[in-house]
């Protein structure tokens, strides 16, 4: 492992900030359970539908992930710190580094939470009438929301690179997911399950009509990393010129 990734995952689990981000991931599905439909109409489904459902709200760790992926290049751009950063090393290490160490952050994140929500998950089920399924589909939202907090990670990352002020990136990472694409993804899921929610929810199997398949949503999201990786790129490179 290189000094600078140590130095970015040291980063990474430092600090009263992280504990704020690190918040995020049952704060957001707990958010999304509150003000989404009614969970008393889980009483009328059956229990792995309901588990689907509640539990399912774990693959808001993809948004999570692209804050903390972001958060990783704005904040150093925010206290000006970025460049004695890459004085001391070259651009592509601090460019890789911050992606791996966000995802590795984000996938911890992601077992953490995922844990503790499958516990709250349970309690609410429990609730109203239905059990907590651990089956295929359980262990198949867990593994897909893995992936969407590695992709997250990348996208976020990127995109800190591409606008680089903080209150930007985070207003691109946070508000237009929860405020624009969420309600799109009940509304209109044929044009969201093409944006990075609804491809999180895609890979988690999410039971809503109009979504891709896993694997569809898999491509769409690894687009959207490849897209945005290369824009930053772009954009560092005329920046270093």
């Amino acid at each position: 492992m290189s000094d600078v990734l140590k130095s970015e995952l040291l980063r990474s689990f430092s600090g009263l900030a992280m504990l704020g981000v690190a918040s995020f991931a049952l704060l957001i599905p707990s958010l999304m359970l509150t003000v989404g439909p009614p969970v008393e109409g889980v009483r009328q489904l059956d229990d792995g539908t309901a588990t689907r459902i509640v539990f399912g709200l774990i693959a808001s760790i993809g948004v999570v992930a692209m804050y903390l992926g972001s958060y990783s290049v704005s904040r150093e751009h925010y206290y000006r710190s970025m460049p004695r950063s890459l004085v001391i090393t070259s651009v592509r290490r601090v460019l890789v580094s911050k992606l791996a160490a966000s995802a590795i952050t984000s996938v911890l994140l992601c077992v953490l939470g995922g844990a503790i929500w499958a516990g709250v998950s349970a309690v609410v089920l429990a609730w109203h009438g239905r059990q907590l399924q651990l089956d295929a589909a359980f262990w198949a939202i867990l593994l897909g929301s893995l992936f969407a907090a590695v992709c997250g990670a990348a996208i976020g990352t990127s995109l800190g690179w591409v606008v680089r002020n903080y209150y930007a990136v985070s207003g691109v990472v946070l508000l237009i997911p929860l405020m624009i694409e969420l309600p799109l993804l009940f509304t209109l899921p044929m044009v969201e399950r093409f944006l990075p929610v609804g491809a999180f929810a895609g890979v988690t199997g999410a039971p809503i009509d109009g979504l891709l398949p896993w694997w569809g949503s898999a491509l769409v999201l690894v687009a959207w990393v490849a897209g945005t990786a290369a824009l930053a790129v772009v954009i560092v490179r005329r920046r270093e010129r």
